[in-house]
């Protein structure tokens, strides 16, 4: 994948201080191409899509949502808890999308392995194929969280 003008200056939205403190790269040096085309290749080993992987991620928040902010099991596989902030982020693709400043926190009950991710998390991996880069405090190792998530 090549890095367009387009995706350049999606780059530069992902910085710090733009759309949020942290920024969405972390410490990252790849371009932003890079960083989906090799999350896209993991992906496509796993055999799985982005799209199954935001569905589960969904059902799992949906299911913690109907617990206004206390834990709820999903089929004692998971203990699932969903905080919900104040406010709305724009996604940093440009795609005119604002998602619900919701964070889910979710536990394997099988495992004990605890995953959390955000609502712009699920969007961005459901619509663009990204989990964040390298050393951001919201990214998502795509064979992590199939495994977590049941799905491989």
């Amino acid at each position: 994948m090549k890095q367009t003008p387009r995706l350049q200056a999606i780059q530069v939205n992902m910085q710090p201080g733009s759309l949020s403190a942290q920024g969405f790269l972390g410490d990252d040096s790849r371009n932003l191409a890079d960083i989906l085309s090799s999350d896209q290749s993991e992906v496509d080993r796993l055999k799985l899509s982005h799209q199954m992987i935001a569905a589960k991620m969904q059902e799992l928040t949906d299911t913690g949502k109907a617990g206004l902010g206390k834990p709820v099991r999903l089929n004692n596989d998971y203990e699932i808890a969903v905080e919900d902030y104040m406010g709305k982020i724009p996604c940093p693709f440009q795609d005119s999308r604002m998602l619900d400043k919701c964070h889910t926190c979710a536990v394997n009950l099988r495992t004990g392995k605890q995953y959390c991710w955000t609502d712009l998390n699920i969007h961005m991996i459901r619509e663009h194929g990204f989990y964040e880069g390298k050393g951001s405090c919201f990214r998502i190792d795509p064979r992590e969280i199939a495994e977590f998530l049941q799905l491989i």
